[in-house]
C-alpha cells in the first residue's frame, strides 16, 4: 500500500468520525428576542403547493405535488395530534386550495372562525417518490416544504422553518452519517422523508410543543 493510499484512507476514516459533529444543520427559526405571545388557539391551514401553474410542471409532476400536499397534510395531523390548542382547517373550508390565505385580513377572519389567534401555514414545493427499494434506488425520495407560524394581530412571525432534502448515500456525502444511522441506513419513501422533516422542524418551535 502506497503512502498516498494510506493518507486517503486515513482522511476518509477521519471524516466519518467527525461527521456527527460537523454536519450542516437546517433548523427552524424561532423569533429572536420577542416576548412570548399568549396563544388562544393555533389554526392549522391545509398544506398547499408553492408552485404556480406558470412554473411549467408536467402533468405527472403536478399530480405528484398535489398528492404530496395531501400526504403532508395528513402527516401534519399526526405530528400535531394531542397538542393543546390545535385547530385543523379542512381543505373544503374557505381556506382550501381554491382560496388560500394570502393576506393578514383573511388570516384574521379564518382564525376568528376557528377560535384561535395564531395561524400555521405550510407550503410544499417538491415531492418526488423513491424509485427502488430500501437498500438500492434508481431515484431517491426528495421533499421540500416551508412553514410559518404567526399571530394574526400584528402578523408577527413566531416560528418559521424550511426542510429541503433529497436523500443521499454515505458514498455521496459523508456528512449524512448521523442522519443515515438514525434512519437505519435505508432509503426512505417520500412520505417517510416528509414525516422526518415535519417532526424535525415543528419540534424546534416552542409554540408547537418543541424545545
Amino acid at each position: 500500500m502506497t503512502i498516498l493510499t494510506q493518507l486517503k484512507m486515513g482522511l476518509a476514516v477521519g471524516c466519518l468520525i467527525v461527521a456527527a459533529g460537523c454536519a450542516p444543520k437546517d433548523s427552524a427559526v424561532p423569533a429572536a428576542n420577542e416576548p412570548t405571545v399568549a396563544v388562544s388557539g393555533i389554526v392549522v391551514l391545509p398544506v398547499r403547493s408553492a408552485v404556480e401553474p406558470e412554473d411549467g410542471l408536467s402533468m405527472a409532476e403536478e399530480k405528484m405535488l398535489q398528492d404530496g400536499s395531501q400526504v403532508l397534510d395528513g402527516l401534519m395531523k399526526q405530528v400535531l395530534a394531542g397538542k393543546p390548542g390545535i385547530r385543523f382547517v379542512t381543505a373544503s373550508a374557505p381556506t382550501g386550495k381554491k382560496e388560500p390565505v394570502n393576506n393578514l385580513a383573511a388570516a384574521r377572519r379564518i382564525a376568528a372562525q376557528h377560535g384561535g389567534n395564531v395561524v400555521l401555514e405550510t407550503t410544499l414545493s417538491r415531492y418526488i417518490e423513491r424509485v427502488g427499494g430500501e437498500y438500492g434506488v434508481k431515484q431517491p425520495a426528495a421533499v421540500t416544504f416551508a412553514y410559518r407560524l404567526y399571530e394574526v394581530g400584528e402578523g408577527r412571525v413566531l416560528c418559521h422553518g424550511r426542510f429541503d432534502e433529497q436523500q443521499q448515500s454515505l458514498m455521496e456525502n459523508l456528512f449524512t452519517l448521523p442522519k443515515a444511522k438514525s434512519r437505519g441506513f435505508v432509503y426512505l419513501t417520500a412520505e417517510e422523508l416528509a414525516r422526518d422533516g415535519l417532526q424535525e422542524k415543528l419540534g424546534q418551535c416552542t409554540y408547537l410543543g418543541g424545545q
